[in-house]
C-alpha cells in the first residue's frame, strides 16, 4: 500500500488558495490605506482653503473671491463624502477578503490534516504486514525446530 496521490494535490491546490487569498488581503490593505491617505489630503486641503477663506474674509476683497472659495469648499467637501464612501466600501471588501483568506487557510489546514491521516493509515497497514511476516516467519521456525 502506498499513500494516496491525491491528497497532496489538493494540499497544494488549498496552499495556493491560501496564497491568493493572501494577495488579496494585501491589495484591499493597500487599496484602503491609499483612500485614507486620499481623504488626510483632502482634509489638508480643506483647512488651508478655509483658513485662506478666513485670511480673504479679513482683508478687502469682492464677492466673487468668497464665492470662489467657498465654492471649492463645496466641492471638497462632495469629494470628501466620495471618499469617505469609497473607505466604507474598502473595508467591507478587506473585511470579506479577510474571511475569504481564514476559509482558505481552514481548508488548507483540512487537507493537510487529510495528507497526515493517509500516511499514517500507510504506516500502520505496513507495520501490521511486518507483524504478520514476523509471526509467519515465527512459526516458520518453530515448525522447523520440531
Amino acid at each position: 500500500m502506498k499513500p494516496r496521490d491525491c491528497w497532496p494535490v489538493l494540499a497544494k491546490k488549498a496552499l495556493e488558495g491560501v496564497e491568493l487569498a493572501q494577495s488579496r488581503v494585501t491589495l484591499a490593505r493597500n487599496k484602503l490605506d491609499q483612500l485614507e491617505t486620499s481623504r488626510g489630503k483632502i482634509l489638508e486641503m480643506m483647512a488651508e482653503y478655509k483658513s485662506q477663506s478666513n485670511i480673504i474674509q479679513a482683508r478687502l476683497h469682492s464677492m466673487s473671491e468668497t464665492t470662489n472659495y467657498r465654492h471649492f469648499i463645496t466641492q471638497l467637501q462632495l469629494v470628501l463624502k466620495q471618499a469617505e464612501q469609497q473607505i466604507s466600501q474598502a473595508q467591507a471588501d478587506l473585511a470579506t477578503e479577510k474571511s475569504n483568506l481564514m476559509q482558505a487557510e481552514l481548508k488548507k489546514m483540512k487537507m493537510d490534516a487529510l495528507v497526515e491521516q493517509d500516511l499514517a493509515a500507510v504506516k500502520r497497514w505496513e507495520r501490521k504486514m511486518e507483524q504478520k511476516q514476523m509471526d509467519a516467519l515465527g512459526v516458520t521456525l518453530y515448525n522447523l525446530k520440531t
